[in-house]
Formats: C-alpha cells, sequence, structure tokens
C-alpha cells in the first residue's frame, strides 16, 4: 500500500514541471484538436486529412514535451519555433474545412 502511494506522488512530482509549462501551447493545441474533431463529425474534414492534422498535432505536441525535458522550461525561441508550426497547422485545418 505504501510503495504504491509513493509511487504515485514521485509520478506527480515529475510530472509536476510538464503540467506547469502547458500555457498558451497546449491551450492551442488542444483548440486546434476540437476543431479538427468537429470537421471530422460535420463531413468537412476527410479521414485521410484528418490524419494528416493528427499527425502534425502529435508532433508539435512531442517537441513541446522534448523541450520542455531538456531544459525544464521552454525558451522564448522554442515557444516561437512551436507557435510558428501551430499557425501552419491552424491554416490546414481552415484550409480543409472550407475546401
Amino acid at each position: 500500500m505504501n510503495k504504491s502511494i509513493i509511487a504515485i506522488l514521485t509520478g506527480l512530482l515529475v510530472l509536476a514541471p510538464l503540467a506547469a509549462q502547458a500555457g498558451s501551447l497546449q491551450n492551442r493545441i488542444n483548440n486546434q484538436g476540437h476543431r479538427t474533431y468537429t470537421g471530422v463529425k460535420n463531413g468537412s474534414i476527410s479521414p485521410k486529412e484528418y490524419r494528416q492534422i493528427d499527425r502534425r498535432e502529435d508532433n508539435i505536441e512531442a517537441a513541446r514535451l522534448r523541450a520542455i525535458r531538456s531544459g525544464g522550461k521552454l525558451t522564448q525561441r522554442e515557444k516561437n519555433r512551436l507557435n510558428h508550426r501551430l499557425n501552419h497547422n491552424s491554416k490546414t485545418i481552415y484550409n480543409y474545412k472550407h475546401n
């Protein structure tokens, strides 16, 4: 019992810096995921287009997590780079929903 509690607390301590870094980038990723989902649901985004968008979102999220893990927090340069990728993905979602 005590070992499982210690393991859970240790896991929370390891993940705490990641949660603190969520911020606006994570909100944008979540928002774009929701926009994609609604596009698929109403039929304006095809399954092939969904896979492409989802793959990009996964890559952006992985890059964000790698950057946080490597230095403990995101530098302004990393934030700018991720925002640029999110901007490109947002335009793609818009184009797919309106084609």
